[in-house]
């Protein structure tokens, strides 16, 4: 009787080994990391048509009032490729160089919101906004719920471009509900291609780590040149290029009574 049940159990322990063994061919569960890379300052040149030549899903912030805001823009929309409005700030130093329709601090209510609406109206077919250039505005809670309340009647996103560290772009734009993430890298601050190697190696460094990154790039020769090779060097990083809009974070409005006119610091995001 002791043997035929220690017969059983054996018989049941070598199925159980059987059933529970991976399959030869199974192959491993992999994380997918994903990367968004803006290429920014679209408009003025003729010469910003070479970065729509790259191929993968590159997203293209154009700046509005541009003369070839809205063919880009077009141009993009119909390369199935996203569009968002880059829309200028005002600085600390240099606001000789932010162009037409520049938001600015000494800007009312009424002013700053027709800016912003102005520009919605010029750019075509975008999904969302990042700043040019504001490092004074974009660390000023008021203007930038103003922002933020025109963003989210429109559906729109927000991409903080990180030009100061005391930026409330992503703190107000979670109290408004709407979707929001912050530039990790500037890609291209130098042109050389050793920078531009490492920055990326960066880049590909933090989507691993965090399971995706977002990186900000200008549409120089020499970087569309570089970002027209880096397929092969992604994929051998399981990295995947996607549009912006699918790693921004969105969160449900918050009681906006609390909301002050005082500048906030944000803390450094933990998610898009």
């Amino acid at each position: 009787m002791l043997s035929a049940l220690l017969s059983k159990l054996t018989q049941l322990t070598l199925v159980a080994v059987l059933l529970f063994q991976p399959h030869a061919n199974a192959k491993p569960v992999t994380t997918v990391n994903k990367i968004a890379i803006v290429i920014d300052d679209i408009g003025y040149r003729q010469t910003d048509y070479q970065a729509l030549k790259l191929t993968g899903q590159f997203t293209y912030a154009i700046l509005p009032f541009a003369p070839l805001t809205q063919p880009l823009a077009n141009a993009v929309h119909h390369s199935k490729r996203e569009v968002i409005i880059h829309i200028p700030m005002e600085a600390k130093t240099n606001n000789h160089l932010l162009g037409t329709g520049a938001l600015k601090a000494e800007m009312d209510e009424a002013t700053a919101r027709r800016h912003i609406r102005q520009a919605i109206a010029n750019v075509p077919h975008a999904k969302g906004v990042n700043n040019h250039m504001g490092s004074k505005l974009t660390a000023q809670a008021q203007p930038m719920s103003w922002l933020m309340d025109e963003l989210s009647q429109q559906h729109f996103y927000m991409l903080d471009s990180k030009t100061t560290p005391h930026s409330v772009i992503v703190p107000i734009a979670q109290q408004y509900g709407v979707p929001a993430g912050q530039r990790h890298i500037f890609l291209d601050n130098q042109l050389d291609q050793d920078y531009l190697n490492q920055q990326l190696s960066k880049l590909i460094r933090l989507a691993k780590r965090n399971e995706y990154a977002i990186a900000i790039a200008h549409p120089h020769p020499q970087t569309i040149a570089f970002l027209s090779q880096i397929e092969t060097k992604l994929a051998s990083h399981n990295v995947t290029l996607v549009p912006l809009s699918t790693l921004v974070k969105r969160s449900l409005p918050q009681n906006l009574s609390n909301l002050t006119t005082t500048p906030l610091i944000a803390s450094p995001a933990t998610s898009p």
